[in-house]
């Protein structure tokens, strides 16, 4: 028997499954996303958590995010609550401490990839995985130029379509994969002159990759396509998945949309009854006390009688259309009932489940609608600062994707695989001021404590990269500032020339020096 790969990545959809089996083989509840299975024969043995190797229903967090499908739940917070994140999480800056690389590098992020890039970002939080595929262009394409060509592109392919397969010693190593393509491809060449379009039929087409080779099979023909097969020259197979949140216990990633779908859900059935509720109330009903119905239809509606008979003509209709006025006997009444509102209760429950979704996605209100909030500075608002902390997880959470993705770009392009260091901006420009801020006071303190003769300028530089993560190891560092730091003019000098303004030439004004100023 030839083992491909662990048992705990062989999956079988089982979603489909009626609950009476599903019951039978899996006693624990399956609510919410979590609705596809991955058997495992070790899942008859005690001791792993219940949810271990389950899957999100791709299709639920789609439709969810789209706000479509049969669940038509009418509310949309799940889009916002994924692409938010999108939007401040942004693109990251990479480096290697290599001029030319780094500029390559960051290049690809921010002018090639950064729209796919985005797509990994919010495809990732909302399924919980993405496939992530990098591809060098041909170059037969008229239209690639060589610098489109040598940034390599990269794609994202859907859970479903992929299958991989990984080292068994090695989890981090794939050994192959294949992918589910559906292709159109013409059966039958059509004639122009006579007016007959070409025939198009859809073909599943499946790539394998593996380490050496590119192959290819027609499930629709049962054939393989030779002519398409080539080699494998880079030594890897270029495809990367992306959890997000990865959960030991659950052995996979996690949705966003997870944890606030209960809240979601009970969101749209009040929306729903209420507004079931408003087309009672919304239109009253007339209630009529009339002793002799004969004569209160001969006062208001006198069309109903036959003019030959004289009789209620039994097919007559009576309209209300622009009757402004009714006529009633001294003894008889007319009055609208109404049905009561039940909207008031309806709004106070909404409001309560609109600050559950909130509070359960780590999602500002501001992100959903306008409200009105304690705070005129949207960053002192308290439930800005979870949502803060989120994006900052976040980041840290795809700085290894990120950085997988220019290891392969390095070494498609013949450089040395280096793993770069990746570095974000604030998430909000008021951070940026903080940030500053905090800096200012960290290199004024920094300086007291240099000068005197506490901290090493080795200490004050690493200290430093804290906040300026683009700078090189102190020992580099400090080479590299021999050539930029001026020396101090000593005390007293004279003769400074004045501009004409009154004030110092800024090109003769004495120069205090940095940490490099001191003997190292």
């Amino acid at each position: 028997m030839k083992i491909r790969q662990r048992i705990s990545e062989m999956a079988t959809d089982v979603s489909r499954w009626p609950n009476s089996i599903l019951s039978v083989f899996f006693p624990f509840s399956l609510k919410g996303l979590r609705s596809r299975i991955r058997v495992l024969s070790s899942k008859y043995w005690s001791g792993q958590p219940a949810y271990e190797n389950t899957l999100v229903d791709y299709d639920t967090a789609r439709q969810l995010y789209r706000n479509d499908g049969p669940n038509n739940l009418g509310t949309g917070f799940c889009k916002p609550i994924v692409d938010l994140q999108v939007e401040f999480i942004g693109l990251p800056k990479a480096t290697v401490e290599d001029e030319d690389i780094d500029d390559r590098l960051n290049t690809c992020l921010h002018d090639y990839w950064g729209d796919t890039l985005q797509q990994m970002l919010r495809d990732s939080i909302r399924d919980s995985k993405v496939i992530m595929r990098i591809t060098q262009p041909s170059g037969n394409d008229p239209l690639m130029t060589a610098e489109e060509r040598e940034h390599c592109q990269i794609e994202c392919i859907v859970p479903e379509r992929v299958m991989i397969f990984r080292d068994l010693q090695n989890k981090n190593v794939i050994q192959s994969a294949t992918i589910s393509h559906t292709i159109l491809m013409v059966e039958e060449d059509g004639d122009i002159s006579a007016g007959v379009m070409p025939k198009e039929v859809e073909h599943e087409i499946i790539e394998e990759i593996t380490r050496s080779s590119y192959r290819y099979f027609d499930v629709t023909e049962s054939e393989e396509i030779t002519e398409w097969a080539r080699d494998n020259t880079w030594g890897f197979v270029p495809l990367l998945e992306v959890w997000h949140d990865f959960d030991a216990s659950l052995n996979g990633g996690q949705s966003d949309l997870e944890s606030v779908m209960p809240f979601v859900k009970a969101f749209h059935d009040v929306l729903e009854q209420s507004l079931q509720a408003h087309k009672y109330h919304s239109t009253p009903k007339v209630v009529f006390s009339i002793n002799e119905i004969g004569q209160f239809l001969k006062n208001n509606f006198p069309e109903v009688f036959d003019s030959a008979t004289g009789q209620i003509d039994p097919q007559a209709q009576i309209s209300w259309t622009g009757k402004e006025a009714v006529f009633l006997q001294a003894d008889e009444s007319l009055e609208f009932l109404e049905a009561k509102s039940v909207l008031g209760d309806s709004q106070s429950l909404l409001n309560f489940l609109f600050q559950c979704i909130c509070v359960a996605s780590e999602t500002p209100p501001w992100a959903f609608m306008k409200v009105d909030v304690a705070s005129a500075n949207q960053a002192q608002n308290a439930q800005t600062v979870p949502f803060t902390k989120k994006i900052m997880r976040k980041r840290k959470m795809f700085e290894k994707p990120i950085s997988d993705l220019l290891k392969m770009y390095l070494a498609i392009i013949g450089l040395k695989p280096v793993r770069p260091s990746i570095s974000w901006e604030a998430v909000q420009p008021q951070d940026e001021v903080l940030t500053m801020t905090a800096f200012q006071q960290l290199v004024m303190g920094l300086e007291v404590a240099a000068q005197r003769g506490i901290i090493s300028d080795t200490t004050y530089r690493e200290m430093l990269r804290v906040f300026i993560p683009v700078m090189k190891n102190p020992t580099e560092e400090a080479a590299d500032a021999k050539e930029n730091v001026q020396p101090a003019i000593a005390a007293g000098a004279q003769n400074v020339p004045a501009s004409q303004n009154g004030k110092g030439n800024s090109e003769n004004v004495p120069v205090t020096a940095g940490p490099q100023g001191r003997n190292e």
